[in-house]
């Protein structure tokens, strides 16, 4: 199992379709890789104030859409399905446990963004930028569809 430096997460949207769009107040995090099938498990100390959100989800055992941003800030996040498992109260934080499955393509969509930029006859400066901006857009749609999918079906392609 690896592990790695959780720097911040969002919850973007429930199994019901609601949009959440909530960044967790995450004071400190580790997010480590099963090694198996996609599988994480992500730890994150959160101040007692915020502990209440992130309670409902888990007694409700909610599944949610997130965005986590692994190791360094600079880093774009990787979209998970999660599910928090357990809850640990400290003195003034609280440890929460979730578990989750990363949501990317089985493809990398790299030669398909840059072509369809070059289509849209995107050139010189600008296509550096319309690259990441197209990329992120790919990224969140494909993450949408995934888990729409795997709420429906249990799976996703």
């Amino acid at each position: 199992m690896k592990t790695f430096r959780l720097v911040q997460v969002r919850l973007v949207q429930d199994e019901y379709g609601n949009e959440l769009n909530l960044p967790v107040e995450l004071l400190d995090g580790l997010i480590i890789s099963k090694e198996h099938d996609n599988e994480w498990l992500l730890e994150m100390l959160v101040p007692t104030e915020f502990a209440v959100t992130l309670h409902h989800y888990l007694n409700k055992r909610i599944l949610l859409l997130a965005e986590a941003v692994i190791t360094s800030p600079a880093n774009r996040p990787a979209a998970l399905a999660l599910t928090f498992t357990s809850e640990r109260s400290l003195s003034d934080h609280h440890t929460f446990v979730a578990e989750g499955l990363m949501l990317m393509p089985k493809q990398d969509p790299t030669k398909q963004v840059l072509d369809s930029l070059i289509s849209e006859g995107v050139a010189n400066a600008e296509l550096k930028p319309s690259f990441f901006e197209k990329q992120v857009e790919q990224q969140q749609s494909f993450s949408r569809s995934a888990f729409t999918q795997l709420v429906k079906t249990g799976s996703f392609e």
